[in-house]
């Protein structure tokens, strides 16, 4: 008969589990860890109780609620909560082999020799850094797959981690995982990467680490997934940061065919007094595309010229507000001005989505 210990809240044998951490976005569902049911044991060095009981060479396996250590008779495992895992110390004994590997010049080469070692202790992501090496390990190999652009394998490593639970040093670079997923053609990938840390992760790491994935969407007209990730960048800030994030949300709201909503956004937004032009420029965009899709071309012009001589130069909201300026110029049948606005996209965002879409259009209508 196999036996289990349970190490839990003091001398009470309880297995903790660990709910994934809750989402702000009601649009994301909850996270879904991997089956880590599967997952082959690994041999690792274990210490109890700050190293002053050495255990010796075990087999370690995750579960769904923490760790099992085999027992060296092979009768029964020591099971330990990941709250509780300060009560041992688990360590991949650093080989020559690894210490080569972590030293090869090449990342390609690095990913090559790291692979086979690392990805086994991937469902170990969980175990917090204070207690195992094998952060040192997992790191390394996503730093190599990332200095690769190897965004394939990066997508494919962080289907086999506990994003909920593995540590922001780690799951920081999925970030730009997820934003390089959206520059090879890989959206579908890159969307359900995103909702799975919209869904896992703290909102504090989101307002630093998902802004510039948020405006990538946006840069690329996917206008639904944007909003989401904004809106919980705004949730989680305050002062100008949310005030921009708000009115992202609103613009994407508008585009999104809910006006409704993007008004409420923008009340929000209008309630913090602070400001910079690139807040004053967006709500000037919002007011224009509110204008445009109401029939109101001068009124919406009078806004997008204004939001363009507020705008920082490198701002790319520019993007929308230039497309919609060309749309003005477009319904008044001012063909030459419409196509010097097409000529500047061309020459500022040569690769953008909104100039692809009114190059479309207008191949189309002619």
């Amino acid at each position: 008969m196999r036996r289990a210990w349970h190490f839990g809240i003091g001398a009470l044998c309880i297995l903790v589990s660990v709910l994934p951490i809750a989402h702000l976005s009601a649009q994301v569902g909850d996270y879904q860890e991997p089956d880590f049911s599967e997952a082959a044991p690994v041999r690792m060095e274990i210490l109890q109780n700050g190293g002053e009981r050495r255990l010796g060479a075990r087999f370690v396996r995750p579960s769904s609620t923490g760790v099992e250590i085999e027992m060296l008779d092979g009768d029964g495992a020591i099971i330990v909560g990941w709250d509780h895992m300060d009560q041992f110390t688990i360590n991949i004994p650093m080989t020559e082999e690894l210490e080569r590997a972590l030293s090869h010049q090449s990342p390609q080469k690095r990913v090559e020799l790291l692979e086979g070692q690392v990805w086994p202790l991937l469902p170990l992501a969980s175990i917090r850094s204070e207690s195992t090496n094998v952060h040192i390990l997992i790191n390394a190999y996503i730093e190599a797959v990332i200095q690769s652009e190897d965004w394939l394998r990066g997508y494919k490593m962080s289907q086999y981690m506990a994003l909920n639970r593995s540590p922001g040093e780690t799951v920081r670079h999925l970030y730009t995982v997820a934003e390089k997923l959206f520059t090879i053609d890989e959206q579908e990938k890159a969307l359900r990467l995103l909702d799975q840390l919209t869904a896992a992760r703290p909102a504090q790491e989101l307002r630093v680490l998902g802004w510039s994935v948020a405006a990538r969407m946006l840069d690329m007209r996917l206008f639904e997934p944007s909003r989401r990730v904004f809106q919980t960048i705004a949730d989680a800030t305050e002062g100008l940061r949310r005030k921009e994030a708000l009115l992202h949300c609103s613009y994407l709201s508008l585009e999104l065919g809910e006006p409704e909503v993007g008004e409420d956004f923008l009340k929000q937004a209008q309630f913090i007094f602070e400001e910079n032009g690139q807040t004053v420029g967006m709500e000037d965009l919002c007011a224009g595309v509110q204008a445009f899709q109401s029939g109101e071309t001068d009124q919406s012009l009078n806004h997008l010229s204004r939001a363009m001589a507020f705008l920082p130069a490198t701002s790319r909201i520019q993007q929308p507000v230039l497309y919609y300026i060309y749309l003005c110029y477009w319904n008044q049948q001012k063909a030459e001005i419409a196509q010097n606005i097409l000529d500047e996209m061309d020459l500022i965002f040569p690769d953008g989505a909104y100039l692809a879409t009114l190059n479309t259009t207008t191949t189309t209508e002619n």
